[in-house]
């Protein structure tokens, strides 16, 4: 059992309390609440640009991976270097935590947070997304080949609409199709543009693609889900770490290497090499600014 031991780690200035760093939070793989702070240290240069100033769920496994897990949202009483920005929806408003310093995320870290969802937007304008999400959901017997398949469909529609499309493995069973855009459409557009350019595919795939929302309707398809981008959804950021054997993590990578590649493929152990040898993949997402045809969001 581990022992209840509460240390502090220095950074930036401050003094984040940590305890039962030997906690097993992956019993069968040998990996450590600590080594989940450790490899977000790691990452943290990479990861950072991309969570900065967006609202926040928390995901935490308080007891491990095989314990019981649950959603956190609102964070009334962080610490004060924690920032955190007030959103109100119908009468209740929901502090939610931005993790712009390292200092958050090892705070997140230690409450059990292992995975980590943004919102599509940032607190400048949070109506307005900065990019879209083809979220790829294979339905079994369908399988992450199949996803792969459906992924390059899309990609095929993107390029003939000369837009740029970035993939990532999800760390679970499918993938995340990321597509950069102008600050200047709503939620309810870019589900629209999702949710219409899924449908050209399953025209063409429809043994492959379905967008049934009744799970038991999906035939072993791949979903492709236009509503993961509604506003205050959220996905697996880049980069973070998965609550599955093996403790993969959600990793970009190349339309060359998607055929080849295994969903997971990158873990806690093998994606800071990867980053340090590829770079951020995702970068482009932070600057490119595509517009989207109008007549797909109207």
């Amino acid at each position: 059992m581990p022992t209840t031991l509460t240390q502090h780690l220095t950074i930036n200035g401050h003094h984040i309390p940590v305890k039962n760093l030997d906690k097993p939070f992956w019993p069968q793989d040998g990996y450590t609440k600590g080594d989940v702070m450790a490899y977000y240290i790691k990452v943290w240069p990479y990861l950072a640009p991309h969570l900065k100033d967006r609202p926040l769920s928390l995901v935490r496994y308080p007891e491990g991976i095989n314990g019981d897990f649950f959603y956190q949202k609102n964070f009334p009483e962080a610490p004060p270097w924690v920032k955190t920005i007030p959103i109100r929806a119908q009468k209740r408003v929901t502090h939610y935590v931005m993790a712009n310093n390292l200092e958050t995320l090892i705070w997140a870290v230690n409450l059990g947070c292992i995975e980590i969802h943004p919102w599509l937007s940032p607190q400048e304008h949070l109506d307005y997304p900065t990019y879209v999400i083809f979220d790829l959901d294979p339905m079994a017997p369908a399988t992450f080949r199949e996803a792969v398949q459906v992924a390059q469909a899309l990609k095929t529609l993107t390029d003939h609409l000369g837009l740029v499309l970035f993939p990532k493995i999800s760390g679970a069973t499918g993938l995340h199709l990321y597509l950069p855009i102008k600050p200047v459409y709503s939620y309810q557009e870019t589900a629209t543009f999702v949710q219409r350019l899924g449908e050209a595919v399953i025209q063409v795939l429809p043994e492959l693609a379905t967008n049934e929302r009744k799970v038991s309707a999906r035939g072993g398809k791949v979903y492709i889900d236009h509503l993961q981008n509604l506003k205050g959804k959220t996905i697996a950021s880049v980069y973070s770490l998965r609550p599955l054997a093996g403790a993969p993590v959600s990793m970009p990578v190349t339309w060359e290497e998607l055929p080849t590649v295994q969903p997971d493929l990158f873990t806690i152990t093998t994606a800071p090499t990867r980053l340090a040898t590829t770079g951020d993949l995702f970068a482009p997402l932070l600057t490119l600014q595509q517009e989207l045809p109008l007549k797909f969001i109207i």
